[in-house]
């Protein structure tokens, strides 16, 4: 009987010592595993605890307890989530090149890791463009980034010589760095209406055996061009490149156009480079809100090239209704009330007045009225004296863009004159006043 109660003594005694070794293995477990190399940062939050990951005084990372917390991520990806690549910047000069990377679990710090940032500098690829278009350059390599970063610097009352200037631009462009490579123009993009007549100076340092300009929103464009030269035996295409080739484009086509160097060999293979940009502008202004074709604001073509159309490019899209609101008058003159609504590119409304609206040549002469809509709101009305006669009376118009595209087309305004022939009256009350 001793024996018994003592052997189950025992018995519970090891049980609660293997549940208190098991409970402070959870415990061990509940803390988050975080480790950092050269170049990753690992965090294992197994305990689900709120963990938040700043880069200096910036959360640039957070994750709550419900969330998978279990992450793998290079230290270059963590600290460009940054929002503010030149104050980040500034600070990485300040100290080194190095940023402090920190990670705090229920608001308290847990580990603090020094990362050395490289400055990145794109290197010199050789393309050019010169002629009627505005030529790109790649993001990293701008001329005037170093021009905005001294005026950020001035605003800050930050002085720094030429050569750290120059750090801090490669330090910016490493926490701007994406996958893509990205082109912008410094210039403004003309406007024309056909590149006929127009031949551009081009340098690459792409080996090809041919060459050929084209002018595309779309890669898509580019595909079925090359393969339209390709089954053409290169017919369009030059073998050295020099200062007087023509740009080729989709037939019929307008809008915002990327001009790129497509490079082929004659085993069918190719390189294209984003050289300059244009606007192609043959469309009036259109009587309805639509998607007008061809309005991009950027251009993504293979291997992550990336065009980027400037936010103050040229209208060339334009909205122009007409209507008549009212007409009142006699059979010789009518006050007609216009109503313009206008949107884009339009520079005026012309509404003729021709002989069938004239009453005579006394009363009314053959012209045009002129509304210039520079400067005005929409919507814009105004009244104009007309002829009109019973029935249909067609008012031309014309509808002008800023770039000499008119759209031509008649209103019709019928009107109907009530006349009313009253007889005089004689009025006979057969009062005799000499009673």
């Amino acid at each position: 009987m001793y024996n018994n109660v003592l052997y189950t003594s025992l018995m519970i005694l090891l049980i609660c010592c293997s549940s208190c070794k098991n409970g402070n293995t959870a415990s061990k477990q509940s803390k988050p595993t975080i480790g950092f190399t050269t170049d990753t940062l690992s965090i294992d939050n197994v305990s689900n605890k709120k963990l938040s990951i700043f880069v200096q005084d910036e959360i640039v990372m957070s994750f709550d307890g419900n969330q998978d917390n279990s992450i793998s991520m290079p230290l270059l990806d963590v600290v460009r989530k940054c929002k503010d690549k030149n104050e980040t910047a500034l600070y990485a000069l300040k100290n080194n090149k190095t940023l402090q990377i920190k990670v705090v679990v229920e608001n308290e710090l847990d580990t603090i890791y020094k990362y050395n940032l490289s400055p990145y500098y794109e290197e010199d690829v050789i393309s050019s463009i010169s002629g009627q278009c505005a030529p790109l350059v790649s993001k990293f390599s701008n001329p005037t980034q170093k021009i905005d970063i001294k005026k950020w610097l001035f605003r800050k009352k930050e002085h720094l010589d030429d050569e750290n200037i120059h750090l801090l631009c490669g330090l910016v462009n490493q926490l701007s760095k994406t996958n893509m490579t990205e082109y912008i123009t410094n210039s403004t993009i003309p406007i024309i209406h056909s590149f006929s007549g127009l031949k551009y100076n081009v340098i690459s340092s792409i080996v090809a055996d041919y060459y050929v300009l084209y002018a595309c929103s779309s890669t898509k464009e580019i595909d079925e061009f090359v393969e339209d030269v390709i089954s053409n035996d290169f017919d369009l295409c030059v073998k050295t490149l020099n200062d007087r080739m023509e740009c080729y484009r989709q037939s019929e086509s307008n809008g915002y156009k990327c001009i790129c160097l497509v490079a082929i060999n004659k085993d069918w293979s190719y390189k294209i480079q984003p050289l300059g940009l244009i606007a192609i502008d043959n469309l009036p202004p259109t009587t309805a809100l639509s998607s007008y074709e061809g309005d991009v604001s950027v251009i993504k073509f293979p291997n992550n090239v990336t065009v980027l159309f400037p936010q103050d490019k040229p209208q060339i899209n334009g909205l122009c209704d007409v209507s008549i609101t009212n007409s009142a008058g006699n059979g010789i003159e009518c006050n007609v009330s216009f109503r313009i609504v206008f949107a884009g590119d339009v520079k005026s409304v012309t509404v003729k007045r021709t002989k069938k609206l004239c009453y005579d040549s006394w009363t009314h002469k053959v012209e045009n009225k002129v509304i210039d809509l520079t400067g005005k709101s929409s919507p814009y009305t105004f009244t104009y004296m007309l002829h009109l006669t019973d029935g249909d009376n067609f008012i031309p118009v014309i509808i002008e863009d800023n770039h000499g595209n008119k759209r031509e087309f008649e209103l019709n305004e019928r009107a109907e004159f009530v006349r009313n022939d009253v007889p005089s009256i004689n009025i006979d009350n057969n009062i005799n006043i000499d009673n």
